[in-house]
């Protein structure tokens, strides 16, 4: 009953955020990206093609992650910046019987999610889509889980990072988000030594798709 009434928190945050001009945006180019990709996939021809597949799915995913991820997630920072929606949809909740504590956890797994999916799901189908076009099944099979997983972790830090931008700057959260996520990769790239999120989930997508690269 408790996981119940907490998924329907979820979803209610999630609804409440359907609207948003991020959102929208990033639906549209998660669309865009696995279209162009599919196309690409789709014409490929070269006699290794399990390997070529494995680089434009790894290709694609970068695309999701730095352009759909971001997306989702600065509308995610404006819309828990804006205080009047925040607040109906707290009052909403807690009328229903949620406690305070459970708000926060609700905001930030709406915000995961949103950003899991559209960048999960469109790399799922492209592996669907490899699939079909002679990428082998154990290939597949190697890929698709380690996507997921890819997802599922990047959807939590960037809507983590996306709630701290909205309450430590409610007037400019997009900008100290874009700060927060660019300002340390460029730094990089002068001191590779320093940590970047773009840098660690690259790593992470690399490990992830090992095994995939080595079937391929």
């Amino acid at each position: 009953m408790r996981l119940q009434r907490e998924r329907a928190l979820v979803a209610l945050f999630d609804l409440g955020r359907q609207k948003g001009y991020g959102l929208r945006a990033a639906k549209v180019y998660a669309f865009g990206v696995f279209a162009s990709y599919a196309v690409a996939i789709g014409l490929t021809s070269v006699p290794d093609r399990t390997a070529a597949i494995h680089g434009l799915l790894r290709a694609a995913v970068v695309s999701l992650s730095w352009a759909v991820g971001a997306l989702a997630a600065l509308g995610s920072a404006h819309a828990l910046a804006a205080q009047s929606e925040r607040d109906a949809l707290s009052t909403l909740a807690l009328q229903r019987g949620f406690p305070r504590s459970a708000l926060l956890r609700a905001r930030t797994w709406a915000a995961t999610v949103r950003v899991a999916r559209l960048v999960g799901v469109p790399a799922v189908l492209l592996v669907l889509v490899g699939l079909a076009r002679g990428a082998s099944p154990a290939w597949a099979f190697a890929v698709a889980p380690a996507l997921i997983i890819y997802a599922g972790a990047l959807g939590l830090a960037l809507a983590l990072l996306a709630h701290f931008a909205a309450e430590l700057s409610p007037r400019h959260p997009r900008a100290l988000l874009t700060a927060l996520v660019l300002g340390p990769y460029l730094v990089s790239l002068a001191f590779p030594a320093i940590p970047s999120l773009p840098r660690l989930f690259g790593a992470l997508l690399a490990r992830l798709l090992a095994p995939g690269a080595s079937l391929s």
